[in-house]
């Protein structure tokens, strides 16, 4: 992945974060919260975990690469 592909990716998590926070913004407006809409909001809570794993495994790339490179005796 280079890092044209990570600042899409990166751009498109963004996105889906801010789609998520106005969607819990607007369960958190209802009265009364149904059984349904209560599971879409444990759906996202678990996807913005899951956005949060995978934002951490994109910030540990460039360091594995410099490690593997080193570890090869590379030099840049």
């Amino acid at each position: 992945m280079d890092y044209t592909d990570i600042s899409e990716r990166i751009s498109s998590l963004m996105q889906e974060i801010r789609d998520i926070q106005e969607m819990n913004t607007r369960y958190w407006k209802l009265n009364v919260q149904t059984q349904p809409e209560q599971s879409a909001h444990a759906a996202r809570e678990i996807r913005l975990l899951q956005i949060k794993e995978e934002l951490s495994r994109m910030m540990k790339m460039p360091q594995q690469k410099a490690t593997m490179r080193w570890q090869l005796g590379e030099k840049r």
